[in-house]
């Protein structure tokens, strides 16, 4: 995702049509599924009287980080990712990172000296 909330290396040699969906249904979806459950524990924390002052607002912090990064993978799943999945993009190995990797477009970070014109 853009600010880094969530990443996932993934190899060229091992790349199907179907990672980016793979990527996609069983760890991003997964991963949202589990900070959006951290948060509702949190927030159960925030409101608890036998909670201290100190871990309220700790939890309450830690909220907005969370609220951040889910709307974050939100917005990367529906304006990236899932576009991408869909297209189920292939690659051939054998013309290289510079013509594969453009075809993933903004689902990957961004390579200093790999742009295309480099050469």
């Amino acid at each position: 995702s853009p600010k880094g909330s969530f990443n996932a290396l993934i190899y060229m040699h091992r790349y199907r049509p179907d990672t980016v969906s793979v990527v996609l249904n069983d760890y991003l979806r997964e991963f949202r599924t589990k900070l959006t459950s951290h948060k509702n524990h949190l927030e159960a924390v925030s409101i608890s009287a036998s909670s201290s002052q100190g871990e309220k607002t700790k939890a309450l912090k830690e909220i907005e980080k969370i609220t951040k990064m889910i709307a974050e993978m939100e917005e990367y799943e529906r304006e990236v990712l899932y576009p991408l999945a869909t297209e189920q993009v292939e690659i051939d190995l054998d013309d290289g990172v510079k013509v594969n990797y453009p075809k993933l477009g903004a689902a990957l970070k961004k390579i200093v000296g790999l742009d295309a014109s480099a050469d």
